[in-house]
């Protein structure tokens, strides 16, 4: 057996794992290369067959090729390398370089696949996300892309694919680098060869981080019902006696500082959300000006309409937009007549949430996104009428359970019994409107189509 592999961000990792299949198997194994490789510890440079069975008798495998620099490996000479095809039981070929970069680009030579191969295998690495094309892909010269634009999935799928139309033979898709539920799932998808633009991202976003800035009833009854909501609460206030474990049981963080010494421990996520409900106008206007530039889903500031307005007024005074301040939602909280701590507290976070849900479509469980478990995700990627979750809903189905819900009843226990024969991404329409949705026990109306992704 001959297997070529390709692409880049973990070629040789790939070749050596599977030599030590093989060998464990009771195979012999030649590893070699069509284009360069590193030479290491155990590597014969410029050898001779007697040389290369020796060492594959000695050790059930070999890595060889002839002298390149004083580095690196080249091609076997192709007479040596066609007597060992007849004489080994599997030939693993790096066919690609990739200069150690996570994502290549070929150019029209590349790759260099042996034409005896058996199995083709394409290497990609998710690692190259996010950064600056000029910074992760090799030969990134070659695409009309500016070099400057950070990687996204299409563009790694786009990679992946210029290399599928190239060949002419059955290719598999090894991706490396997957880190967290989004990652794997992009992993599956790409090795399928299925449209990554299918999920979003912010479907995969941890609940937002709420700070909470000033230490009295308000924030106590805000920090409590957050911590229901499963949001990672930070209080801070320059008073000992509020800034305290004893006041804010809940707190994920509790920082007793000055307002304007604070900057380091403010997050940096674009979907955090802050409370102003500070003790005055000074320390209100303090802490505006210190998070109004900040990346944030909601900043909302607590005070009657006079207050606000002078607070404004002093901001528009220094140069402050009346856009940027328009940010701003004061007074805070959706207007419900509140008037205990408790019940404003509950006004703040539902504005929260009606944002929240506005931009982000789920709002996925902790337990779910930190779960390492293999399964089957189901995220409902479209929503019609008033079926019960939304698009961006997920339920991770596994041997022995389940995590979150994509809405319960019939329709869930009907996906996770799709779910346990998943084997390969698919999609599957849903239907609870009339008759449909009588035989499956719904009368709320609607329609769902749901993604299955093994992970």
């Amino acid at each position: 057996m001959i297997i070529s592999v390709i692409g880049s961000g973990g070629k040789t990792t790939y070749i050596h794992e599977l030599k030590d299949k093989y060998v464990s198997q009771g195979k012999t194994v030649l590893m070699c290369t069509t284009t360069h490789m590193l030479i290491e510890e155990d590597t014969l440079v410029n050898p001779s067959l007697d040389e290369i069975m020796h060492q594959i008798e000695k050790y059930g495998y070999c890595h060889a090729g002839n002298l390149c620099d004083d580095k690196k490996i080249c091609a076997l000479d192709l007479n040596l390398l066609n007597q060992l095809k007849k004489m080994v039981d599997v030939i693993l070929i790096e066919a690609d370089g990739s200069k150690h970069l996570p994502l290549k680009y070929p150019n029209e030579k590349e790759p260099v696949i042996d034409l005896d191969s058996d199995e083709i295998v394409l290497i990609s690495n998710l690692k190259g996300l996010g950064n600056p094309v000029k910074n992760v892909i090799h030969r990134y010269t070659l695409m009309d892309i500016d070099p400057n634009e950070l990687v996204t999935p299409k563009i790694m799928q786009d990679l992946i694919r210029v290399y599928l139309k190239k060949l002419d033979k059955p290719v598999k898709i090894h991706v490396n680098g997957d880190s967290n539920l989004y990652t794997r799932c992009l992993k599956t998808l790409l090795e399928e060869d299925i449209d990554v633009d299918c999920i979003c991202e912010d479907w995969f976003k941890t609940q937002p981080k709420l700070v909470i800035l000033g230490c009295g009833h308000v924030s106590q009854y805000l920090a409590k019902m957050a911590s229901i909501l499963e949001l990672y609460t930070i209080v801070i206030d320059n008073r000992i006696e509020f800034a305290n474990k004893e006041c804010f049981p809940t707190a994920n963080e509790i920082h007793c500082m000055e307002y304007n010494q604070m900057d380091s421990i403010l997050p940096n996520e674009d979907n955090t959300c802050y409370v102003i409900v500070t003790r005055g106008h000074k320390d209100d206007r303090l802490c505006l000006e210190k998070v109004l530039w900040r990346p944030h889903l909601y900043l909302g500031m607590i005070g009657s309409k006079g207050k606000v307005k002078k607070t404004f007024d002093a901001l528009i005074e220094e140069g402050y937009s009346k856009e940027k301040i328009s940010q701003v939602h004061a007074p805070i909280g959706l207007d419900i007549r509140a008037q205990t701590p408790a019940e404003i507290s509950i006004s703040i976070l539902a504005q929260l949430i009606e944002i929240k849900n506005a931009k982000f479509s789920s709002s996925v469980s902790k337990e779910l996104l930190e779960s390492n478990v293999h399964g089957t995700l189901c995220i409902i990627i479209e929503k019609k009428g008033s079926a019960p979750r939304g698009v961006g809903s997920m339920m991770l189905v596994y041997k022995d359970g389940i995590i979150d819900t994509i809405g319960g009843g019939k329709v869930e226990y009907e996906a996770i019994l799709d779910a346990r024969a998943c084997k390969k991404v698919m999609i599957k329409d849903y239907n609870l409107s009339n008759s449909k949705g009588a035989s499956l026990g719904m009368i709320c109306g609607g329609y769902n189509k749901v993604l299955f992704i093994p992970v």
